[in-house]
């Protein structure tokens, strides 16, 4: 946490008895909604002790809960310079986020940086918890799939915004991005093939995100992805499920024990009158075949995704917005809580609601994006 060390000089100034007094506020509480600290916690406990225990409780909100001490202490003067100094650290925060021109919607698009001393305390603090960033340039490919223009079925109009606005994310999470528009379920499962054995010549990646965007339906409880020549009386399609497969540890072992972030937005109906596949069983092997994975799709089992012609998805538009202001410091799985939270309390008209969902969650670590770094 970059307030840290402006915490530590604050309580430098106080005296060794008002420094009992500030631990005894902890102790005995300041508002219902703040955590108390156990006396034990802080008994004995120095300057460093105290605001290293405030950071690990509070987080972010370990600069304000100071300043709520100091003025309950009368330390009114120390108060307004640690509130001062902690705004001009915000400030700097948001010159260090990326600006980017408009997009098409005219909306400004911002991604908050995190910070160096934000990442050595996680990788400190989490150690084996989280899933470890290269060490090295990191090498972070992705996949990107739009489908926009249908030859049986309504074109996604607003879909290429919902393009470019990923586009423009991952980018800025530091992903070098492969782009396919418009392809047919089988161009779909050709893309992603090659895509898992372009991954496997390279050792050094990190993670990857593997996002398809295009209409969508179910068969007999699977998950279909709808290609471009798909129509009512013609099958195209792609099984979602096959995504894993290609992804897996047999087929693109460079991905073993990494994450591997699956974004789909796309609509989870019940198709009618499709053929359906048989569907291969694997042995086991000495591995977790599927492993460290994670899969966010737009709507939950036989329910519709919405789209604006003007705006793109809402999914899309949520997860742009929550990666944006909270990617600095919150892993992937609290990104997507927010994301969800967001997107259920959406006002939209009549009967409309959203609810994302997440799909073969296998990921056995924490994932942090640390955007910028």
């Amino acid at each position: 946490m970059e307030d840290a060390s402006i915490l530590l000089k604050a309580l430098k100034d106080l005296e060794k008895e008002d420094l009992e007094e500030f631990k005894w506020h902890l102790c005995t509480g300041l508002a219902d909604d703040i955590e108390r600290f156990p006396k034990g916690d802080l008994e004995g406990a120095d300057r460093k002790a105290v605001v290293s225990l405030m950071v690990n409780r509070y987080d972010t909100d370990a600069g304000k809960i100071t300043v709520q001490v100091l003025r309950k202490m009368s330390q009114n003067n120390l108060a307004k310079s640690l509130e001062l100094k902690l705004l001009e650290g915000q400030q700097d925060t948001r010159k260090a986020s990326m600006p980017v021109e408009s997009q098409s919607d005219g909306k400004q698009r911002k991604m908050i940086q995190s910070s160096q001393e934000f990442k050595r305390k996680i990788l400190q603090e989490k150690g084996d918890e989280i899933y470890r960033p290269a060490t090295v340039q990191r090498k972070r490919p992705a996949l990107l799939i739009t489908n926009i223009e249908f030859e049986g079925m309504p074109n996604r109009k607003g879909a290429e915004i919902d393009e470019e606005n990923m586009e423009w994310l991952l980018k800025a999470l530091g992903y070098n991005v492969e782009k396919r528009r418009n392809l047919s379920g089988e161009e779909i499962d050709r893309e992603v093939r090659n895509f898992s054995e372009l991954l496997s010549e390279h050792r050094d990646l990190d993670s990857t995100f593997v996002v398809i965007m295009s209409h969508g339906g179910r068969i007999n409880n699977r998950d279909v992805i709808l290609g471009v020549k798909h129509h009512y009386t013609s099958e195209d399609i792609f099984f979602v499920e096959d995504i894993f497969s290609h992804l897996n540890s047999v087929n693109c072992p460079a991905l073993i024990d990494k994450p591997k972030v699956i974004l789909i937005q796309a609509s989870r109906s019940q198709l009618e009158g499709e053929k359906v596949r048989e569907q291969v069983s694997e042995k086991d092997s000495w591995f977790h075949k599927e492993k460290d994975f994670v899969c966010f799709m737009s709507s939950i089992p036989n329910a519709l995704s919405y789209r604006n012609i003007k705006t793109g998805c809402y999914f899309i538009s949520c997860i742009v917005e929550v990666f944006c202001e909270w990617a600095h410091q919150h892993d992937i799985m609290e990104l997507f809580m927010k994301v969800t939270k967001y997107m259920a309390t959406l006002p939209l008209r009549g009967d409309i609601k959203l609810m994302p969902c997440l799909e073969r969650a296998s990921l056995t670590k924490e994932f942090y994006l640390f955007p910028g770094l």
